[in-house]
C-alpha cells in the first residue's frame, strides 16, 4: 500500500463502486421499468455532487466537519496492525463507521474517497427499496413519485456523497422495514426476524434507530393482543401458531434491545433505558428542555427551553420544528434558504398522510408503520434543539414518511397547459 491518503489500489476499488452502483441500477431497472428514471436521476445528482464536494466547489451544508472526523480516524486506524485493530473494535461507539472504513481500506488500500462512494452506492439502495415498498403498497404511479423525491431531496442526497454513517444505517433501516411490512402483509413467514436483523444493524451504526424496536415492540404487543384474545384459537392453524411463537421470541428481542442495549438515545450523552440512567424516563426527557439551544440555526427560546410537565405544548412544538421547520422567522442567513426546500418536501408529505389518511388506516402494514415512524419521531424530535441538526435527522425518516404519504400519491396531477 502507497503511503498518505491514496493508493492506486484503493483509487481502483472506488472506480469499482461506481461500476457496481451502475449494474445495480441497470439490474432493478430491468426487474422494476418505472424505476429506471429516478435512478438514473439519483445516479446523476449524485456523482454531480460528489465530483463539487471533492473539488470543494460545494460542501453539503451541516455535515462536513464530521464527514472529515470520520475519514481522519479511519486513516488513522488503517495505521494499526490487524490485532490492534479489533482490540479497539466498539460496535456502541460511533466510531465504529470508521472502524470498518479502515478495516475495508486495509483491505483494498486507502482512499478519501472510499467512504463517500461506500455512501453513494447505499443511496442508491434507499431510492430502490423505498420505491419497491411504495409499488407494493399502493401501485406504480405513487412507486415513481416516491423514488424521485428520494432520488432529488437535496439532503438525501447530501448523505450519499459523504463519508458519514447516515446512508448506511438508513439502508439497513429500509431493508429491515421492507422485510418487516412483509410479514406483517402475510407475504413473509420470517420477515419478522430478518426486519429485527437489520434493525439491529442499523442500531450499531447510529443508536437512535433503537426507536424501529420501540415501534415494532408496540405492534407486536397489538398483533398478540388480537390474536390471543380477540380471536378463536380454537381455529388456529400451525402457521398461526408458529408467528404467534414467532412474534413472542421477537418482542421480548426488542424490548431487551431497549432494556439493556444501550437504551433509547435522546441526542447526545441522553439515554434512556442505558446503565448510567438514574432518573428514569421522567427526567431524561426533561434534561432535553433544561439547555439553552446553541449554534447559528438553533430553535428558539420558547421552543427549546421549559418544562415539558407543566407545559405540555412544548413536546408536540418539539415535534413540529422538528418535522417543519426552518419557519419564516427562522432564516437568519442566505445559507438558511436551502432548509426552505425541507419545509416544502415535509408539509406536502403531511398534506398528502391526511389525504390518503383513508386508504392508510385501512392497511395492516401502515399501523406497523405509523407505530414505529411514531416512536423514531419522539426520540429524534425531542434530542435536537438545532434546525440543521434536525434536517440532517429528518432525513434518516424521510423514506418511512415518504411510504405513508404515498398512500395518496396517485391523486397527485402535474398539468401543464399551452398558450
Amino acid at each position: 500500500m502507497i503511503n498518505g491518503d491514496i493508493s492506486m489500489t484503493g483509487t481502483f476499488f472506488v472506480i469499482i463502486l461506481f461500476v457496481l452502483t451502475a449494474v445495480y441500477c441497470l439490474w432493478l431497472s430491468c426487474r422494476y421499468r418505472w424505476l429506471i428514471w429516478p435512478l438514473v436521476l439519483a445516479y446523476v445528482f449524485r456523482s454531480l455532487l460528489l465530483i463539487l464536494h471533492h473539488f470543494r466547489v460545494f460542501s453539503p451544508p451541516g455535515a462536513d466537519a464530521d464527514a472529515a472526523r470520520f475519514t481522519r480516524v479511519a486513516h488513522e486506524y488503517t495505521l494499526l496492525s490487524w490485532h490492534e485493530l479489533f482490540l479497539i473494535l466498539d460496535v456502541s461507539r460511533s466510531t465504529f463507521y470508521s472502524w470498518l472504513g479502515a478495516a475495508l481500506q486495509k483491505l483494498v488500500g486507502e482512499s478519501n474517497l472510499i467512504l463517500p462512494a461506500t455512501s453513494f452506492f447505499f443511496g442508491h439502495v434507499v431510492v430502490a427499496v423505498t420505491g419497491v415498498m411504495v409499488y407494493q403498497l399502493w401501485g406504480k404511479r405513487p412507486a415513481i413519485i416516491a423514488s424521485l423525491i428520494i432520488a432529488i431531496y437535496p439532503f438525501a442526497a447530501f448523505n450519499s456523497v459523504l463519508a458519514m454513517r447516515e446512508e448506511v444505517s438508513i439502508m439497513f433501516f429500509m431493508i429491515g422495514l421492507y422485510h418487516f411490512t412483509r410479514w406483517v402483509g402475510g407475504k413473509s413467514v420470517l420477515g419478522l426476524l430478518w426486519g429485527s436483523v437489520f434493525f439491529g444493524v442499523a442500531v450499531a451504526f447510529h443508536p437512535g434507530w433503537i426507536g424501529a424496536f420501540v415501534g415494532m415492540a408496540a405492534y407486536l404487543m397489538f398483533f398478540l393482543y388480537r390474536i390471543i384474545f380477540k380471536s378463536d384459537t380454537t381455529k388456529a392453524s400451525r402457521l398461526d401458531a408458529f408467528k404467534v411463537i414467532l412474534s413472542s421470541t421477537v418482542l421480548v428481542f426488542s424490548l431487551a434491545m431497549v432494556t439493556f442495549g444501550g437504551g433509547v438515545s435522546l441526542g447526545k450523552g441522553i439515554e434512556i433505558g442505558g446503565d448510567d440512567e438514574e432518573g428514569g424516563v421522567g427526567s431524561a426527557i426533561e434534561s432535553r428542555f433544561m439547555r439553552e439551544a446553541s449554534g447559528g440555526s438553533a430553535y428558539p427560546a420558547f421552543i427549546a427551553q421549559g418544562n415539558p410537565y407543566t407545559q405540555p405544548w412544548l413536546i408536540p412544538a418539539r415535534i413540529i420544528y422538528f418535522h417543519f421547520s426552518p419557519f419564516p422567522w427562522d432564516l437568519r442567513s442566505p445559507r438558511h434558504l436551502l432548509g426552505v426546500a425541507s419545509t416544502v418536501l415535509y408539509f406536502f408529505l403531511a398534506w398528502r398522510i391526511y389525504k390518503g389518511w383513508g386508504s392508510i388506516k385501512r392497511k395492516e402494514e401502515c399501523i406497523a408503520l405509523l407505530l414505529i415512524f411514531g416512536a423514531l419521531t419522539f426520540i429524534f424530535a425531542i434530542g435536537v434543539t438545532n434546525i440543521g441538526t434536525a434536517i440532517r435527522h429528518k432525513a434518516k425518516l424521510l423514506g418511512i414518511f415518504v411510504v405513508l404519504a404515498a398512500s395518496s400519491f396517485d391523486t397527485v396531477r402535474l398539468k401543464l397547459r399551452r398558450k
